[in-house]
């Protein structure tokens, strides 16, 4: 079927090519065929997104998170139940030798089970932590995380987190990644067997530096055997609190102009170095790609390469948030003590140490986007 679907992108990649190169006056390349590739890249920040810091279920979940009560078990562990914004039900089990398992059932019916090892503490300033994620549609995930505090161990905002990993989809695709965060930044890689890559720098939100922060300018690249593309990432006024913009530069003058919405489903359109518009693209949360073409014509497409199986087996919101997301501490640091409910973000204090915060540079790309994007 994967193979049927991807001989059927390429025809449409080379009839849409034909068909724009025919009626573009000598036009040496044309950005459509680049589109694949560009949802590509969209796909790769929702699943990222998600997974380091539960973007997709916190800008769509509808239902308030809650706990369940602790219960002591006799073999020492303590069992919890957490009900999360998108209807994800997880019971946590809290080990005596500091390791954690949880078992989710995801709002479609399927079952994810995250096993973290006891954290090791090299007695100085640096916690290794080991992760396992399989689901019972056969994804295994398998990574670390290293977090150092820095000798301040009261303050999350100048650790260094790096995760190192990869995982494996059911039809034997693999991802390998890492994620180093750092300075108020988080910068991720991750590469497929498909023979793409994928990178996103993402500055960090002050004063933890625990969220991104959405007023700063995030840039990314992608490369894939027929595309090579940077872009980037940002909010805008309408939307100042998320990513709402996405922009890429797809050499010669060409760009694609896209906005997102909450759920990571997109729409925007293909310009060249005049901003005169070449063709008209959208796809939806699950990668489903629309072109229309100013002929009238429309072409119904997907993602290139492997990004739409990375999406649908994504690890899901629980374990970024009590997993090692980017400055935090492994799911059984904190959570022993049932002091109230645990809280899976937020919630430290502002503390009397003053931080530097990144200097902020929009980029030209962060500027066309707030002003082809901005409501008028």
């Amino acid at each position: 079927m994967k193979r049927m679907r991807g001989r059927f992108e390429v025809c449409v990649v080379a009839l849409l090519t034909a068909v724009l190169v025919g009626s573009s006056e000598g036009r040496a390349s044309d950005p459509v065929a680049t589109v694949p590739g560009q949802v590509a890249a969209a796909v790769y920040v929702q699943e990222w997104g998600q997974i380091l810091w539960g973007l997709v279920t916190s800008q769509t979940g509808t239902q308030p998170a809650s706990w369940g009560d602790p219960i002591f078990n006799p073999d020492g562990s303590i069992t919890q139940t957490f009900s999360a914004a998108d209807g994800t039900q997880a019971v946590f089990t809290f080990f005596p030798d500091g390791s954690v398992r949880i078992d989710m059932t995801l709002p479609d019916g399927a079952t994810q089970t995250i096993s973290q090892s006891p954290p090791v503490f090299d007695g100085v300033s640096v916690t290794t932590t080991n992760w396992t994620v399989t689901s019972n549609r056969g994804l295994a995930v398998n990574y670390s995380s290293a977090v150092d505090d820095r000798g301040t161990w009261w303050d999350m905002s100048d650790d260094t987190t790096q995760l190192s990993g990869s995982a494996v989809l059911p039809g034997g695709v693999t991802q390998t990644f890492t994620a180093l965060t750092a300075a108020g930044r988080t910068d991720l890689q991750s590469a497929q067997s498909d023979g793409s890559t994928f990178t996103l720098s993402v500055p960090l939100a002050f004063p933890d530096y625990v969220l991104p922060d959405f007023s700063q300018v995030t840039s990314g690249t992608y490369a894939d055997p027929n595309l090579s593309t940077s872009f980037t990432l940002t909010s805008t006024p309408a939307n100042p609190f998320r990513w709402a913009a996405l922009l890429f530069d797809l050499g010669g003058g060409y760009a694609g102009v896209f906005s997102l919405n909450s759920d990571f489903s997109g729409f925007g359109q293909l310009e060249d170095s005049l901003q005169s518009v070449l063709a008209l693209a959208s796809w939806t949360q699950d990668g489903d790609v629309h072109v229309y073409l100013l002929t009238g014509q429309d072409f119904h497409m997907g993602p290139a390469g492997a990004a739409l199986d990375f999406l649908r087996y994504r690890w899901e919101t629980l374990t970024a948030l009590l997993g090692p997301a980017p400055g935090s501490r492994p799911a059984g640091h904190g959570f022993r003590r049932f002091r109230g409910a645990p809280r899976l973000r937020g919630g430290r204090p502002r503390l009397p140490r003053v931080l530097r915060g990144v200097v902020r540079t929009p980029t030209s790309l962060g500027t066309v986007a707030r002003r082809s994007l901005t409501p008028r």
